[in-house]
C-alpha cells in the first residue's frame, strides 16, 4: 500500500508507477468483461468507446477526489536539512523560554503547512494512484481483490463479480447441430477443445459471412481477446523473474507482442497435418491407397463469404511465405525485434483479430481460466517468443523510435523523402541536409511506403551503429528536449 500510495516526485526507492501499469491492465480487463455481459447486443464499437471514458484519467481522478484519496499520497521528498524529530515543534521553544521572543520559524512552518494544503495535485498523479491501488490489491489477492478495489471507485457501472459475469454470457450460449468442419482443424491448432462451440464459431465469423449460423461476427470476442492478451503478457512482463522492468520498458515489449504485425505472422504461421491419402496407381500396376499428408492454415478457418478477404489471404500468404524463414529465425534467436520483416507482410487487420477473437473465445468457453489463455498462446507460439524477448534481452525499440531519440539527443533535423518513379517507390534519410540512407522497394501502395520507411530506418540504424540507443527508455524521454518537426516530402512522382 506504501509504496502504490508513493509518487515518482518523493523519490523513493520505490513508487507507485510499476504497480499503475499492472493495474491499469487489470482494472480494463475487468472493466471490458463488465461491459460485455452487461451489453450483449453492443458491437465492439460502443464497447471500446464506454470503457474508454469508463477508465479515462478524468473519471479516475474524479472518483479518487471523492473519496479524499488525495490526502494519503506520498509526495514530500526525505530532505536532511530540513528534517527534525515530530516531538520538536517551535511550541516546545517557546514555553522553555518564556523571556524570548516567539521564534519566526513557527510562523515560516504554518505557512509552509497553508502552502503545501494549497498546493494542486495534476489529474494524472490522482488517475495513477487509483491505478496503483488495483494493481496492489490484484498482486495481494488476485481478480477477486482487484474486482472489490475496482468497485469501490465505482466508475459509474454496474459491477458484479467476474465469475457471474462469464456466467452471464455462457447463459447466452445456444447449442448448434451443423457444425462447419474446420472446427477440429482450430481446437487441433490451439490446444484446446471448446464445450461450447458455438463460442468458437462466434471467434471464426467475419462479418462477410452469409450462412445463418445463429451467432453474430467476431468482433465482440476480438474485444474480449485484446483484454486477455494484454494482461496475460503485462503479468508475465511484471513478474519476470530478475528483471524488476520499469513502466518504459514493459511498454516497449508489450507493444512488441501485442501489435498487429506478430499476431497476424502468428495466423499465417499456425498450422495442423490433415491425412490427404489419396487413391493412386502403385508399381504392380493395381490402385492402391497412397499416404499423405497436407497442412490446413489458421486463416483457412476464417467463416467468410468476400472475394477480398480471399484475395486478400491469398496475396499476404504468398509474402509470408517468401519472409517465413527470415522472420522464423529472428524472432527465435535474434537480437533485434524484425520490425520491418514483420511490416512486410502487409497483412490485414483481420488476421490478428482472429488470433484476439480466438484469445476471448478460449477465456469464455473455459469459465473465465485465464491459464487456459496462457496455454493457447504457448500452442500457438506467442508465449515462446515473449520468454526469447525477455531471456535474451531482446532489442524491441521501434526502429522509427530509436532513430527519432538519436536525432533529439544530438540536437539533429531528421526528414524522411519520399521518390517515386517506375513502380518503386525510394525513402532517403536526410540529416541536416545531407542525404545519409536510400532504401528503394516496389511500389504497392500506401503500406509499401511505410514498408519501405522501415526498411530504411534499420539500414540507417546499421550505418550510425545506433545499437544501443534506447536502452535506457525512460532516462532518454526525460532528457530529450523540444524536438524539431519532422518532415516528410513525395518527390519525383512519375506517372
Amino acid at each position: 500500500m506504501v509504496i502504490a500510495m508513493t509518487a515518482p516526485v518523493s523519490q523513493e526507492k520505490e513508487n507507485y508507477q510499476r504497480l499503475e501499469t499492472l493495474g491499469d491492465t487489470v482494472l480494463k480487463f475487468v472493466t471490458g468483461i463488465q461491459l460485455l455481459a452487461e451489453y450483449p447486443l453492443w458491437h465492439e464499437g460502443y464497447l471500446s468507446r464506454k470503457k474508454d471514458h469508463a477508465v479515462s484519467n478524468v473519471r479516475l481522478a474524479k472518483e479518487a477526489i471523492a473519496k479524499g484519496l488525495y490526502r494519503w499520497i506520498i509526495r514530500d521528498r526525505m530532505l536532511g536539512k530540513k528534517w527534525k524529530p515530530n516531538y520538536l515543534n517551535g511550541s516546545d521553544s517557546v514555553k522553555n523560554e518564556p523571556d524570548v521572543e516567539p521564534s519566526p520559524v513557527v510562523e515560516t512552518d504554518e505557512k509552509a503547512k497553508k502552502k503545501k494544503q494549497r498546493q494542486e495535485l495534476s489529474t494524472k498523479v490522482l488517475a495513477d494512484v487509483v491505478e496503483s491501488l488495483i494493481g496492489a490489491a490484484y498482486i495481494h489477492g488476485g481478480f477477486n481483490l482487484g474486482y472489490e478495489c475496482i468497485k469501490f471507485f465505482d466508475l459509474g457501472l454496474k459491477w458484479q463479480p467476474l465469475q457471474d459475469r462469464v456466467n452471464t454470457m455462457i447463459s447466452r450460449v445456444n447449442e448448434l447441430d451443423d457444425l462447419p468442419p474446420q472446427l477440429a482443424y482450430v481446437e487441433r491448432m490451439l490446444g484446446y477443445t471448446f464445450k461450447r462451440k458455438l463460442i468458437l464459431v462466434e471467434a471464426l465469423t467475419h462479418g462477410s459471412y452469409e450462412q445463418n449460423l445463429h451467432t453474430p461476427s467476431y468482433e465482440r470476442m476480438e474485444f474480449l481477446g485484446d483484454s486477455v492478451l494484454d494482461m496475460v503478457v503485462t503479468d508475465f512482463l511484471y513478474h519476470a523473474p530478475g528483471k524488476n522492468y520499469s513502466p518504459g520498458h514493459m511498454f516497449l515489449r508489450k507493444s512488441a507482442m501485442v501489435n498487429a504485425h506478430i499476431l497476424a505472422y502468428t495466423c499465417l504461421s499456425s498450422s495442423t497435418p490433415i491425412d490427404a491419402a489419396m487413391p493412386g496407381p502403385n508399381g504392380e500396376g493395381m490402385i492402391a491407397i497412397q499416404p499423405n499428408t497436407h497442412l490446413i492454415y489458421l486463416w483457412q478457418c476464417l467463416l467468410h463469404s468476400s472475394p477480398r478477404v480471399l484475395d486478400d489471404q491469398t496475396n499476404t500468404f504468398a509474402r509470408y511465405r517468401r519472409r517465413r524463414a527470415e522472420i522464423e529465425e529472428t524472432l527465435q534467436q535474434g537480437t533485434m525485434f524484425p520490425w520491418a520483416e514483420l511490416t512486410r507482410l502487409q497483412a490485414p487487420k483481420f488476421f490478428s483479430d482472429m488470433v484476439e477473437s480466438l484469445l476471448g473465445a478460449v477465456y469464455l468457453d473455459s469459465n473465465g481460466d485465464l491459464d487456459a489463455a496462457r496455454q493457447v498462446l504457448r500452442s500457438l507460439g506467442i508465449m515462446q517468443i515473449l520468454e526469447h524477448i525477455v531471456r535474451e534481452d531482446v532489442d524491441v525499440l521501434h526502429p522509427v523510435s530509436r532513430l527519432s531519440m538519436w536525432a533529439s539527443n544530438h540536437d539533429k533535423e531528421l526528414e524522411y523523402l519520399y521518390e517515386k518513379q517506375k513502380g518503386n517507390v525510394s525513402c532517403v534519410i536526410v540529416v541536416d541536409g545531407k542525404e545519409e540512407v536510400r532504401c528503394t522497394e516496389q511500389y504497392r501502395g500506401h503500406a509499401s511506403q511505410e514498408e519501405v520507411k522501415f526498411l530504411a530506418a534499420e539500414m540507417a540504424i546499421k550505418t550510425f551503429r545506433l545499437r544501443n540507443v534506447g536502452v535506457n527508455y525512460m532516462l532518454l524521454k526525460k532528457k530529450r528536449g523540444p524536438t524539431r518537426k519532422k518532415k516528410k516530402r513525395v518527390v519525383n512522382e512519375a506517372k
